[in-house]
């Protein structure tokens, strides 16, 4: 499960950190607000295909992260020992950088 999300320098973004606690997560508010480009960061974060444009207009990129609670998924923690990764902790933490270049790890 996701636990915390941060976006920097993301679209309309400059910095911006969201816990997420147990259940239903709603995000609301009015046009404009940016509730799709949480939507959108997410996304990246993922693995969907980066675009130069997410980065905030006069930046050099942008950065996603991602901390997942793992603690009882088997089926992650069975992928990221096959893979070579190692776990120490119960968290896993997801990071993407989006280069204005268009370049993105």
């Amino acid at each position: 499960m996701l636990q915390t999300l941060t976006i920097k320098q993301f679209a309309i973004i400059d910095e911006l950190e969201i816990n997420f606690s147990d259940g239903l997560t709603v995000l609301s508010g009015e046009t404009g607000a940016g509730k799709s480009i949480i939507i959108d960061a997410i996304g990246q974060l993922i693995g969907m295909r980066a675009s130069s444009d997410f980065v905030r207009h006069g930046k050099k990129k942008s950065t996603i992260e991602g901390i997942f609670d793992i603690d009882d998924n088997i089926s992650v923690i069975e992928i990221l020992k096959e893979l070579d990764i190692d776990i120490d902790e119960d968290f896993l933490l997801v990071k993407r950088e989006i280069f204005s270049s268009g370049k993105s790890i």
